[in-house]
């Protein structure tokens, strides 16, 4: 070969780190890592992938079919205001590729979730970075003060991750209202924080929303999000997505995971009620825990920093994610998924011991 590889690359994909297989872990293992919802999906979504797995063989439905039907009926909104993607990372990074061209800017209030600013490299894009405040809300007047003609899209996680506070319904309307741009508001947690501005996407054609089947309806490894926007933009959308973007088992799983509704919120009321425990457990042991509309925790430790107790707990197989040190954090700072009463209360007890044998050492 004459040439190096190097040089027959994408440019952007020498900016981007190497990926690692994480290590396995066992089935035994408590993972509140990764904010899964702890139970098992519907038993309705289990029946239906049973009567489906023979038609493997068949392509899924061009544009979701009858899913993107139901989801019609679940939203309020019209079928063509609709598009489905391979979970949310799929349609941020779709997102991106339409409307991001190298050198274009995209807001992203900080901390928050990193993919936003991934893939915002991936196309070439140029991640701002605009700090929240103390209280991790966003500042409406630093945002607009970084607007330009190159500012494409911003960004809003709601509620925040990691963070998991809400930004409220006016501030989201002042953001539409004072910026030209597109405002991508990610409602991936929306059956458990309970707020939405999927209806106004008629009154604001700058709005895009972002949901997910991840959390609430406990379908994580099935890959399958979806978004709301005016039907100009989801056309947009379509035409540069891949002919078949979600497989026939995820459509399978979401649409009859939508016609057991009663299933979801008997778990997010579970959720619910041990986010309180566990957030009282927490700061019991002397933790500092931020208001949550999500079904994690965001967590600052004392005297320890997160990297050493999550490490620590790691090692017993309790699993919670590290934020020390990430954008706009200090190296203090956890995010821990509620799991179930039982996960919960090993946790806990896990956390203890690790503290208070620190304090005998």
């Amino acid at each position: 070969m004459k040439s190096s590889l190097e040089s027959l690359l994408n440019s952007q994909v020498l900016l981007l780190p190497s990926k690692k297989p994480a290590a396995a872990k066992g089935p035994n293992s408590i993972r509140l890592d990764k904010g899964e919802l702890p139970f098992a999906p519907s038993p309705l979504v289990i029946e239906a992938l049973k009567r489906e797995i023979s038609q493997i063989n068949r392509y899924p439905e061009l544009l979701g079919g009858s899913l993107r039907k139901a989801l019609a009926q679940y939203t309020q909104a019209k079928v063509e205001q609709i598009i489905l993607g391979n979970g949310s990372d799929d349609l941020i990074e779709l997102i991106l590729k339409v409307f991001v061209a190298p050198g274009d800017e995209v807001i992203l209030p900080s901390p928050t979730f990193f993919i936003y600013e991934f893939a915002t490299k991936v196309v070439g894009g140029i991640p701002i970075n605009v700090a929240r405040n103390k209280q991790f809300d966003i500042e409406i007047e630093d945002i607009l003060a970084r607007l330009n003609s190159k500012t494409k899209i911003i960004f809003l996680a709601n509620p925040n991750n990691p963070t998991a506070n809400l930004t409220s319904r006016e501030k989201i309307i002042e953001l539409l209202e004072k910026s030209d741009c597109l405002v991508v508001v990610d409602e991936c947690y929306y059956e458990i924080a309970g707020l939405s501005v999927i209806d106004l996407i008629e009154s604001y054609p700058n709005l895009l929303v972002l949901r997910s089947f991840s959390k609430s309806f406990g379908l994580a490894g099935i890959r399958l999000g979806y978004a709301l926007a005016s039907s100009q933009i989801i056309d947009y959308l379509y035409r540069l997505a891949q002919l078949f973007p979600v497989n026939r088992l995820a459509l399978v799983a979401g649409e009859a995971a939508l016609g057991d509704l009663g299933y979801i919120e008997e778990n997010i009321k579970k959720i619910i009620q041990q986010r309180v425990l566990l957030q009282q457990g927490l700061e019991a042991l002397g933790l500092q825990v931020y208001p949550s509309a999500t079904n994690f925790l965001f967590a600052r430790t004392t005297g320890i920093t997160s990297a050493e107790l999550v490490e620590s707990l790691a090692q017993q197989e309790i699993y919670l994610a590290d934020f020390g040190l990430k954008q706009g954090l200090d190296a203090y700072y956890l995010r821990i998924a509620v799991g179930s009463e039982r996960e919960n209360e090993l946790l806990l007890q896990a956390i203890s011991e690790k503290i208070t044998g620190d304090i005998i050492k």
